[in-house]
């Protein structure tokens, strides 16, 4: 069922709701209890408990698109703009504070300085927390309701697709700032309600891992309609394989069994024949959404009014001929060190990813499709309002054969890793690999950046594969590493509201 558009004024309720209870309290956790207007009716029905499931993924859509009203793109600012995959931004007056600072200030994304003019919002965790503390609520209620009152497994899965957004929405503030609190159950009186101090990465991650055993029991790999959109068995393993290979990193590459549960997560989606390499002839529909390599993505169509206007990341990266009377893009593309990294002659991702006919002003067609095909207006009688009609991914088989390759090498099993390496070079059009299993590494590693650039993940592949000092042209040097300088700074306000909470080693006395 089309959960997204059945339950979307429901939906909407509980997401002003949070917004307005999270904004008001000045406790660093705000348990609100976003079910407390229906106590003596909500909980009732499967329909109920399926809206409230919907209010969850809104939530956590929200917390992807967060910053100022000409930004609304903190998924990608996380993920992206601090990668080298940029250099400049092109008159735009926010976004320049956003991305590259300037001569007074000296703060920016792109230069490496996460604190400063437009940035503290980024450095603010409270809307994951909205999302957790909802999926706490469908956890805690949905499991008391009577099994009779759902239909087939629409209970299971309820409850899997909230421990799944539950364990994803810890994995990725892990990623930002490493230690979080962790708040596992709903407190349904937020009057009474306690700062907590930061729960160490290590137990947090195993928490996750826990949630995503439990997910992985209820779910099951699904198509039709919700395919992607909604968290399936897919989606459980292919967040558990990221996380285990994430824990690998943060124990210091020490714990091969880590590894080896990575890939195998990644073969049970690989076996299960739900998932397919998109052709390169039709990266248009792997982009538009809900393609046959996708396992998960966040829904952002035009459809269910989920798409952003004239703001967000797929629009500040695009012109025209792309965005009608656009002359120009704000967000200007690193060509002359892309160019180094996509250097293979005919490679279908460097044809159908950029417009290069510009040399000094490369476009990025990733979403808006090459020939503009992911592109609508509000008012297309005169092509005005533009908004860019795609998903935004997160998990897909390339993806996953990458990270295999990745794990796999790590191992020490130099053939299953040339071997995904390999299908996904097929894929793109570009020569096999040959060279020695000294060189591997690095291959897979420029070969993951080609594939997966612009998709909000490529600052963790660089992180757990330590490769911020060289591809990143100094900017980031061993000894910030070594002090845990690649995580985000906590925001002074979350600071100021919780006294138990420390900054990050490398931010403190910077902000």
């Amino acid at each position: 069922m089309n959960t997204k558009k059945s339950y979307a004024a429901i939906a909407l309720l509980f997401l002003l709701a949070s917004t307005m209870l999270f904004s008001s309290c000045k406790k660093l956790l705000n348990f609100a209890p976003e079910d407390a207007p229906y106590e003596g009716s909500f909980w009732k029905t499967q329909d109920d408990a399926v809206s409230a499931l919907a209010g969850v993924y809104s939530l956590s859509r929200q917390s992807m698109v967060r910053g100022s009203e000409s930004e609304r793109m903190s998924h990608f600012s996380y993920g992206d703009l601090s990668t080298n995959e940029y250099n400049k931004v092109n008159g735009h007056f926010t976004l320049s504070f956003l991305v590259e600072g300037d001569k007074y200030y000296g703060t920016g994304i792109n230069i490496g300085d996460f604190i400063g003019p437009y940035l503290e919002d980024l450095g603010d965790w409270q809307s994951y927390y909205s999302t957790i503390n909802m999926a706490n609520t469908v956890l805690d209620k949905a499991s008391k309701m009577p099994n009779n009152v759902f239909t087939g497994n629409r209970k299971n899965s309820v409850l899997g697709e909230a421990y799944f957004l539950r364990a994803y929405n810890y994995f990725y503030m892990v990623r930002i700032w490493g230690d979080v609190p962790l708040v596992l159950k709903n407190n349904p009186d937020p009057v009474t309600s306690v700062n907590l101090p930061r729960t160490s990465e290590k137990i947090v991650l195993d928490s996750v891992l826990a949630d995503l055993d439990k997910a992985q029991k209820l779910l099951k790999f699904t198509t039709g309609n919700d395919r992607a959109i909604a968290a399936d068995k897919g989606a459980v393993f292919a967040l558990k394989a990221n996380v285990l290979r994430w824990q690998y990193f943060l124990g210091k590459n020490t714990d091969n069994s880590l590894l080896t549960k990575a890939v195998a997560s990644i073969d049970s989606i690989t076996n299960s024949g739900n998932y397919n390499l998109v052709p390169a002839t039709k990266y248009k529909d792997l982009y538009k959404g809900r393609s046959e390599e996708a396992i998960f993505e966040v829904a952002t169509s035009l459809n269910q009014a989920e798409y952003q206007l004239g703001t967000g990341f797929f629009y500040t990266t695009a012109m025209m001929p792309y965005i009608a009377n656009r002359l120009s893009t704000p967000i200007i593309i690193n060509n002359n060190f892309l160019s180094q990294i996509y250097y293979y002659d005919n490679d279908a991702r460097m044809a159908y990813n950029f417009d290069t006919r510009d040399a000094s002003n490369w476009i990025l067609t990733k979403y808006t499709g090459r020939n503009g095909e992911n592109v609508k207006y509000r008012n297309a009688g005169n092509n005005t309002d533009p908004m860019v009609d795609c998903n935004t991914p997160i998990f897909r088989l390339g993806e996953q054969l990458l990270l295999r390759a990745e794990c796999n090498e790590l191992l020490g099993n130099y053939g299953p890793a040339v071997t995904d390496l390999n299908a996904v070079k097929a894929r793109a059009g570009i020569e096999q690999y040959t060279g020695s299993n000294a060189d591997l590494r690095t291959e897979i590693f420029e070969e993951t950046y080609r594939e997966v650039a612009f998709e909000g993940q490529l600052w963790y592949v660089m992180i757990r594969n330590k490769r911020l000092q060289e591809y990143t042209e100094g900017r980031f040097p061993q000894s910030r590493f070594d002090q845990d300088g690649w995580k985000w700074p906590i925001s002074r306000t979350n600071l100021q509201k919780n006294q138990l909470l420390v900054q990050n080693k490398y931010w403190n006395g910077r902000n």
